[in-house]
């Protein structure tokens, strides 16, 4: 386990104080066992819609897990992580105005790349 993966720790530390598996969290979470293995090890950080899924679960908010956005030794820009703490508290309804500003983005981008 990488000494700066933080989250890797803090979910594995959590996922085991819950007296569950990686199978087990991997079968509530809807996610490959393998998936959850490689998260607690370091190896990459989540998606949104997995952390979410893990974070349902284990009934946790985003800050609960060590993803700290002052935290340097994340491989990941902080505007990633910021945003996702953003879209965990998000309602159904800002959810959907977010996912249609980020469709528009798409649509803008992809104009460019002709």
């Amino acid at each position: 386990m990488d000494k700066n993966n933080t989250f890797g720790k803090r979910l594995q530390q959590i996922r085991k104080s819950k007296g569950l598996t990686q199978a087990k969290l991997a079968e509530l979470a809807q996610v490959h066992e393998k998936h959850i293995s490689k998260l607690e090890l370091g190896t990459y950080m989540p998606s949104f819609n997995t952390l979410n899924k893990i974070l349902k679960v284990l009934k946790l908010n985003i800050d609960d897990v060590g993803l700290d956005i002052e935290d340097k030794s994340l491989n990941d820009d902080p505007f990633y992580i910021k945003s996702m703490q953003i879209l965990n508290n998000a309602t159904k309804q800002e959810l959907e105005f977010y996912y249609g500003l980020l469709k528009q983005g798409q649509k803008g981008t992809n104009m460019f790349k002709k």
